[in-house]
Order: structure tokens, then C-alpha cells, then sequence
């Protein structure tokens, strides 16, 4: 498996000890030094240090259900540095959101976890 900075888009160093151990919450694992997030066939990989913000974003979407419309909440992790937002995902649902918010609030204590 090949590993990718997130910021610069290049070719990152051997990291699949570290992704191997992390906890998984759809394509986003959570390791010891750096967040994961898979993207196809290509993992990409930022360290806490270097992200500044990490936050969700939910967005309601229109659906059709059985006998009426109504709408759904979809869940999604933004990460962001340098001033701008590097990538967002969607995530499994808002339970898994949860989760994985309070394992990264324990895991990287320097970052913050608000929306701008």
C-alpha cells in the first residue's frame, strides 16, 4: 500500500505499521501520530502537528423514502491547514462520527475541533 501526504499530494514514507494498528471508521483510520484517510487505492496521511483544524460537517439531503420525501444527515470529517480545507469525508454515520471525534480529541491535543 502506498502512502501519501495530504497536504503537498507526494509520496510519504512507510507508514503502514502505524496504519495497521489504528481504529478504522470508514475510509478514515485514526493512528498514533497521524490520521488516515483511504481514497481508492491510495491512502493519503497527515501528521496532528501539521493539521489545524478537524471538525464534522453535516449536510441534510433530500430523500425519497417508501411513502413520503424526507431528509437525511450526512456526516462528514473536514481537515484543514494552511487556511484551507484539504479534504472532507464522508464518514458511516453519526454514531461512528462521535466516536471518532472523541478518540481524535484524545489522540491530538493540539488541534482544534471547531468549524472556523
Amino acid at each position: 500500500m502506498r502512502f501519501y501526504d495530504l497536504k503537498d499530494r507526494k509520496a510519504a514514507g512507510d507508514l503502514s505499521d502505524e496504519y495497521k494498528a489504528g481504529h478504522g471508521y470508514g475510509a478514515v483510520t485514526v493512528g498514533t501520530g497521524h490520521l488516515f484517510i483511504k481514497r481508492r487505492l491510495k491512502v493519503y496521511s497527515i501528521a496532528y502537528e501539521e493539521a489545524e483544524r478537524i471538525f464534522r460537517r453535516v449536510r441534510r439531503v433530500n430523500a425519497q423514502m417508501c411513502c413520503d420525501n424526507g431528509e437525511l444527515e450526512l456526516e462528514y470529517l473536514v481537515v484543514s491547514a494552511g487556511g484551507s480545507e484539504l479534504v472532507e469525508v464522508e464518514l458511516p454515520g453519526k454514531k461512528a462520527a462521535k466516536m471518532l471525534m472523541e478518540e481524535l480529541k484524545e489522540t491530538a491535543p493540539g488541534v482544534i475541533f471547531s468549524a472556523p
